[in-house]
């Protein structure tokens, strides 16, 4: 029985890929998520601390 190797290595590239992709776009919902709930609670602090907040937002959003 021929095992083909390179079939093999396809396959389990393919099968690593699918994980990598998987992991991503749960990482991606995770940081909507996590900006959503950040502005959510932007929106409920005080006026004197939302803009050092908002700033901060700004930042991060644009280092990304």
């Amino acid at each position: 029985m021929a095992i083909d190797f390179d079939a093999l290595d396809f396959v389990r590239s393919q099968n690593k890929s699918r994980l990598y992709d998987t992991r991503l776009k749960t990482l991606q919902k995770e940081n909507s998520e996590v900006h959503e709930l950040a502005l959510q609670m932007l929106k409920e602090l005080p006026d004197e601390k939302r803009w050092s907040f908002e700033e901060r937002l700004k930042k991060i959003k644009n280092s990304s």
